[in-house]
């Protein structure tokens, strides 16, 4: 089955991180673009995002 493409808008807020952290690495889905604030354009992800209610990230796709 190929997974649903999925892009996450405000991915940078702590909606947004949620889902980045519940879609990460799920089977059904895939991850393919994240939006945030203009301050956040070219930046990769884990350098503008600010963990908030001790989430954790570990990435599977490069240049996050």
């Amino acid at each position: 089955m190929d997974r649903i493409p999925v892009s996450i808008l405000g991915a940078t807020g702590t909606v947004g991180q949620k889902f980045v952290k519940l879609l990460d690495g799920h089977p059904w889905f895939e991850i393919v673009a994240l939006a945030a604030s203009e301050q956040s354009a070219g930046k990769p992800y884990g350098e503008v995002v600010r963990w908030r209610r001790a989430l954790q990230y570990r990435s599977r796709s490069p240049g996050w």
